[in-house]
């Protein structure tokens, strides 16, 4: 408790190596993979986050440490790039030092490439349609529990904030990813603190006062009220913003007792401020189709898959060997 979490935080799931001249069939995979709920590093997706920064420097890192896999798509023009080659070097000594199938070739033609060994299972593109390629990566891909994981086209989240047209689901995702990207940097305690207070507060209110009393919290977490005060001090820099108050329903012929309130701020140049109704529509929609206890491994993993219709999944309860009903009943990590 208390440090950060091993796991493979990885930004993608791949990412996608092509000369120019090969864009529009290479674009078409990338399009199918992002719909597939696939988190794919393609350069067009990436105009503003390249905008600005030495490429040399921040490719080699993308394609050295970025992505679970790189796919490489082998062409006549692929050979002869500057820029492919060294996408490829930085693959390829990725793939070395961790002797893995890191690197999945994909051929247009017979083209030699240096480093790549004829013996490497490859997929031929001959006559095959972007769609179905996509698919082969996707169950390449497929079939491991997701860390540290946000779809790239949440559209269930979309759905339960009633986000309808293409504006207002930028405004949706891009708060979701800061958020996201706050829980990235936050040790396993704050995550649990975090995630207890959300599953367990009143909403009623959303996006203001949402609120809990801190005794239940302190059930809820396992936690006592000075470590809660004391996690809630260093998260402010990460837009969440606490503050206790007298709580006006319990009040009885023990006194008042204390009630905590907990808001999350989008602090970005260009955030909305207030989206606690973010953070929390993506805290509850992580944990749908599970049982609770699942539900809450899935949310120290930082997975999200449950976000999007394609990467969501429906838990078979019957293999559930313990589930907790009650969802004020926690146990600590």
């Amino acid at each position: 408790m208390g440090s950060q979490r091993d796991i493979k935080l990885t930004e993608y799931d791949v990412c996608l190596s092509f000369a120019g001249d090969d864009r529009e069939y290479v674009s078409k995979v990338a399009s199918e993979l992002k719909k597939n709920g696939v988190r794919v590093f393609y350069d067009e997706y990436e105009e503003l986050n390249l905008w600005g920064k030495d490429l040399y420097v921040h490719l080699d890192d993308v394609y050295k440490n970025a992505a679970r896999y790189c796919v490489i798509f082998i062409s006549i023009h692929y050979a002869n790039k500057l820029w492919t080659n060294h996408e490829r070097q930085s693959a390829q000594e990725r793939a070395l030092k961790e002797n893995t199938e890191y690197i999945l070739p994909a051929r247009f033609d017979d083209t030699p490439i240096p480093g790549l060994r004829d013996t490497v299972g490859y997929i031929d593109l001959h006559g095959r349609s972007p769609e179905d390629f996509a698919r082969l990566i996707t169950e390449k891909i497929g079939g491991h529990i997701k860390d540290s994981y946000l779809p790239p086209i949440p559209d269930l989240l979309f759905k339960d904030l009633n986000a309808k047209n293409e504006e207002e689901k930028d405004v949706v995702y891009s708060a979701a990813s800061r958020f996201f990207s706050c829980l990235k940097r936050m040790t396993e305690d704050e995550h649990y603190l975090i995630f207890c207070f959300f599953l367990s507060a009143c909403t009623a209110e959303l996006p203001e006062n949402v609120h809990i009393n801190i005794d239940l919290l302190k059930r809820t977490s396992g936690f006592t009220p000075s470590k809660i005060k004391r996690l809630l001090g260093g998260l402010q820099s990460l837009g969440f913003f606490s503050e206790l108050k007298e709580d006006q329903e319990t009040e009885g012929h023990l006194g008042k007792q204390e009630m905590l309130v907990i808001e999350w701020h989008d602090m970005s140049t260009d955030g909305i401020g207030n989206a606690t109704d973010i953070a929390d529509a993506m805290t509850q929609g992580a944990t749908s189709g599970y049982c609770f206890e699942h539900g809450l491994e899935a949310l120290m993993r930082l997975d999200f898959s449950q976000l999007s219709e394609v990467t969501s999944v429906e838990e078979d309860h019957s293999s559930c060997s313990s589930k907790n009903e009650d969802q004020n009943e926690l146990t600590s990590p």
